[in-house]
């Protein structure tokens, strides 16, 4: 289907995100980040944010409320928000007892959401954390070892039991655990006979009629299995249970289902299916589940994560009795004054059925909208946001006597070096567009560009005048993150928000701390460390990180300057020896001709420009 009433994808998120907030009395929109918030929230229970790319209605939005969500971040259509929306959410929706961040596993959203994470702990917020959901079972082991699995419509079973366990208020260690086990219990897999089509862009090539794809993301990527002729309801169901339930699938077998088991389906409309054939799916799949020994104890159906008008749907299999083994065995080994509560699965039972207070649960009472807020009008549902969803209910970075920690440096020397880096970069893109255009998209160069012109702009500006370390790396991380797209920004970001938070630390603790290589060494090795959290990219994985780790290893043990820039050229020109193993070069055959990877590239050319003038 190629016809829409609506032709514009780039307006359509926040018509869409207008609509459902105006349907409902508890909801608010802050439409500058496309951001959903309850506007009953409890400050006092754990906040709860999700989202990802539009397209996925009703998630997030529609799973926004009061026993379920607290927030819903939508970037562009298929595509993860920024971490400047992910973050002015979490400001939007403050909570004493802490944060968790509900992300799909894909890396864009790991990426964004892994930064705003950071940046919130650089300014104070501590009882902040990511959950990520890795449902799918059709990217087998070997093929996802690096990345992980990729997320499916079992994401909103995890946000349901942690929403009702936020209501009850379970303290945010405790949720979080939960939440770890619930992910680690929940299986799903989907199948299309027909791609959507995004309003406003180019149509994907069709699946031919007698084919049927099984395995296929959230996003309108193709299915892993491809299916011709193709099977009746029976024969296709049956495929895709298999792919969940076979124990002997070595690639597969991520969540055990015994049949004495307390086990939950969840059968999920991609988006284009008619409700008579769901409750058809459903039908079926409880026969042939029946026929296996297993009786699942909730049964739910609808549309949670869609793929637009996808003409599909996808099975999900969560199994309480293996969350409720796993939070026993955590709460057993754990050694906090703060024990962590481990659950039933009676308890389970009763968060799935537990009130909420959203438009698109299936099932349970629903929690009345608060009357101070069942009256407000459609606009006064929308906030407006003077400085664009940046200082939302600020939370001011910890203070020295009455002050922000800083660690001056000399103004001069800070400027000059920030300078010569950001103009090398914009130098370079000719080049970094050049070998981008042969291993990846072709936008490095202009991603790197965009960044480097924001930081001269910021510098003629004043930035760096006072001398102030923390200032400068926590401007430069907004700076990058709101210029720098893609994959790319976000590492940058992330290390830049990573080092933010050392530096502070070291300016609250010692401001006397001389500032050379040692103290770089020290901050960045600690700043690495934490960006590897967020990315599986190592040295020799042909990526940006063969000429960032070698650079803050260098930091640590270098005599000079000049040598720290040496190890980083040779690690990413090293690159052009290697063989991809994460990012778009994967994908580009190995003809043993192949450039320096560009984003490992603009790295050294930064450096090498600070080495100039250091």
């Amino acid at each position: 289907m190629d016809r829409h009433v609506f032709d514009d994808h780039t307006t359509l998120v926040v018509r869409c995100l207008q609509g459902v907030v105006a349907s409902h009395p508890s909801l608010s929109l802050i439409p500058s980040i496309r951001t959903v918030i309850d506007a009953a929230h409890d400050t006092d229970k754990v906040t709860l944010i999700s989202g990802g790319g539009a397209g996925h209605e009703p998630g997030f939005a529609g799973f926004t409320g009061r026993g379920l969500l607290t927030g819903a971040v939508s970037g562009d259509i298929f595509a993860s928000p920024s971490a400047r929306q992910v973050y002015g959410a979490v400001k939007a929706s403050p909570s004493t007892n802490g944060t968790i961040l509900i992300i799909t596993n894909y890396t864009g959203d790991n990426l964004h959401f892994g930064l705003a994470c950071q940046q919130a702990r650089a300014d104070g917020i501590s009882n902040i954390a990511i959950l990520p959901v890795g449902d799918d079972v059709s990217v087998g082991r070997t093929k996802g070892a690096l990345v992980g699995r990729r997320a499916m419509a079992g994401t909103m079973l995890v946000c349901k039991i942690l929403g009702a366990a936020s209501e009850a208020k379970w303290k945010f260690e405790d949720v979080l655990n939960l939440g770890r086990a619930v992910t680690g219990a929940v299986a799903s897999i989907g199948c299309t006979m027909g791609h959507c089509h995004v309003p406003g862009r180019g149509d994907k090539a069709p699946i031919p009629d007698d084919v049927v794809e099984i395995g296929l993301g959230l996003h309108n990527e193709p299915g892993v299995f491809v299916v011709k002729p193709q099977p009746n309801s029976s024969e296709l169901i049956a495929r895709m249970l298999k792919l969940l339930l076979d124990k002997e699938d070595t690639e597969r077998a991520f969540v055990p289902f015994d049949k004495e088991d307390s086990i939950v389906l969840l059968v999920n409309n991609m988006g284009g299916l008619s409700t008579l054939e769901m409750y058809a799916v459903v039908d079926e799949t409880l026969l042939q589940l029946k026929a296996a020994g297993i009786i699942p104890v909730r049964v739910f159906c609808g549309s949670f994560l869609t793929t637009l008008n996808a003409y599909g749907f996808s099975l999900s299999l969560l199994n309480l009795s293996h969350v409720a083994k796993t939070t026993a065995a955590t709460a057993s080994a754990s050694t906090s004054a703060s024990k962590t509560t481990s659950t039933s699965v009676d308890e389970l039972l009763s968060f799935l059925d537990a009130p909420h207070g959203t438009i698109a649960w299936p099932s349970g009472n629903v929690y009345p909208a608060p009357p101070h807020l069942a009256s407000r009008t459609r606009e006064e549902k929308f906030i407006d946001l003077a400085t664009d969803g940046k200082h939302v209910n600020d939370t001011s970075a910890p203070q020295v006597n009455g002050h922000a920690p800083t660690l001056r440096v000399d103004p001069t020397a800070l400027q000059r070096t920030i300078r010569a880096a950001a103009e090398a970069v914009l130098a370079a893109e000719p080049d970094l567009t050049r070998w981008d255009t042969i291993v990846g998209d072709g936008d490095c160069g202009e991603t790197c560009a965009n960044g480097a012109k924001a930081v001269l702009a910021s510098l003629d500006a004043g930035l760096g005048a006072d001398g102030d370390l923390v200032g400068v790396l926590r401007a430069l991380t907004e700076l990058i993150d709101d210029t720098c797209g893609g994959t790319l920004g976000a590492i940058f970001s992330i290390f830049l928000a990573a080092l933010t938070a050392e530096v502070r630390k070291v300016a609250s603790e010692a401001p006397k701390t001389a500032v050379d290589l040692p103290f770089w060494g020290a901050t960045a090795s600690a700043a690495i460390e934490t960006l590897k959290q967020s990315t599986a990219a190592r040295v020799g994985h042909r990526t940006v990180m063969d000429a960032l780790i070698p650079f803050v290893d260098a930091l640590g043990t270098a005599g000079s300057f000049a040598e720290v820039a040496k190890a980083c050229k040779e690690g990413g020109e090293g690159t052009a020896k290697l063989t991809a193993k994460l990012g778009r070069a994967t994908y580009v055959g190995d003809n043993g001709n192949l450039p320096p990877d560009p984003g490992a590239m603009s790295v050294v050319v930064m450096t090498a420009g600070m080495a100039e003038v250091i």
